[in-house]
Order: structure tokens, then C-alpha cells, then sequence
């Protein structure tokens, strides 16, 4: 009767009907996540938590106001060059999707009261990766905070490399916010010690 009626035998009947009803069910499945939780409105902590990270797309590095490295969207171009001996101060300006100089921590300060900001973490380089026989890098927030005054306007993130040895290297850099980056470098910044 079952073969009469489905054309085939019973189990291929069966096996059609399951795989149907699977395939009814597949929207269904799966489409519950964290975020589609009814009882759970949390949106506005999502916002917030979003307005305290830096979205940079790149950087540009500048020794004594002039350009030397850019690295934007994968491409690259330049390098650092110190002597053996010498000591360079560095200049590092975040970049937009655009390509325009973003000032990292601004989006912070105006969104929060001076009790919540002085809670929160802030931004700082990530410099690592480096040869330490051939470059010595010095990282101060002290520093930093003395070179916008004495530079004025001039605002990022300062370092100091110094020349030990000659030869090259590279090194890595991330914009770190808190214990976690929110910027890292595509490629490693090359440093030639003459």
C-alpha cells in the first residue's frame, strides 16, 4: 500500500519527509545569539563600550615634524634611520578610514564626567618585537605629556630610539587601550642604525 502510494518504498518515504521537516526548521535554528536575548537589554552599555575604543586605520610617524613613515590600509612607505650613538624622538599620529589624523582618548573625555574618566583606562603604545643590541626604545608618559608642551598643538603618542649598534630591525607597534589593543600594526616599522 506504502508503494502505491509514495511511488517507492516506506523508508525512502520517511527519509523525504525528515529531510523536509529539517529543512523547514533551519530558520528557525540557530538565530538566537547573545544580542537576541528579549529579557536582556544591555544596549546601551554595548554603546558606550563601543565610544571608548580607538578605530584607527593607520598611522603616520614623524621625526622633527617631517613625515618618515606612513602605513595606511596595508600600504606602507619610509622608515626610521638613527645614528649609532644618536637618538631620535618620535612622533605617532593614529589615521582614520579617511586618512586624517584622529585624536585618540578625545571621544572619552567628552562622552564621560571627570569622575568616570579618571576610572577608565588609557591609550598607550605597544612597541615590541624589536633587537635590543641594536635599539634601545624609552617610552614615558611623563615625557609625552612635556613634548605637547613644549611642541603646543602637537598631540599622539612620543617615543625615543636610540642607536646602539649598527644594523636593522623592525619593530612592532599597537595602540593599547586597557590590557587589550585596539589598533595593531599590519606590517613591522623598519629601523636602520647607521
Amino acid at each position: 500500500m506504502f508503494t502505491y502510494f509514495f511511488g517507492r518504498d516506506f523508508s525512502v518515504a520517511i527519509s523525504r519527509l525528515m529531510l523536509l521537516g529539517f529543512v523547514a526548521m533551519l530558520p528557525f535554528v540557530g538565530g538566537c545569539g547573545e544580542d537576541d536575548n528579549p529579557i536582556v537589554d544591555d544596549d546601551h552599555d554595548h554603546e558606550e563600550a563601543a565610544e571608548m575604543h580607538a578605530d584607527a586605520d593607520g598611522f603616520v610617524i614623524e621625526v622633527d615634524e617631517v613625515e618618515v613613515y606612513r602605513q595606511f590600509q596595508g600600504e606602507h612607505s619610509g622608515g626610521l634611520t638613527v645614528e649609532v650613538g644618536g637618538e631620535i624622538e618620535v612622533h605617532v599620529a593614529f589615521l582614520d578610514a579617511s586618512g586624517a589624523e584622529i585624536h585618540v582618548g578625545e571621544e572619552e573625555e567628552d562622552g564621560h564626567d571627570e569622575q568616570d574618566h579618571d576610572e577608565e583606562e588609557t591609550f598607550a603604545l605597544g612597541l615590541t618585537g624589536y633587537d635590543s643590541v641594536i635599539i634601545d626604545i624609552h617610552l614615558s608618559e611623563d615625557e609625552a605629556e612635556h613634548d605637547e608642551e613644549e611642541h603646543g598643538e602637537e598631540e599622539g603618542f612620543h617615543f625615543e630610539i636610540v642607536g646602539l649598534k649598527t644594523g636593522k630591525t623592525e619593530i612592532k607597534l599597537q595602540l593599547l587601550h586597557g590590557d587589550h589593543p585596539d589598533f595593531t600594526a599590519a606590517l613591522p616599522i623598519p629601523v636602520t642604525v647607521q
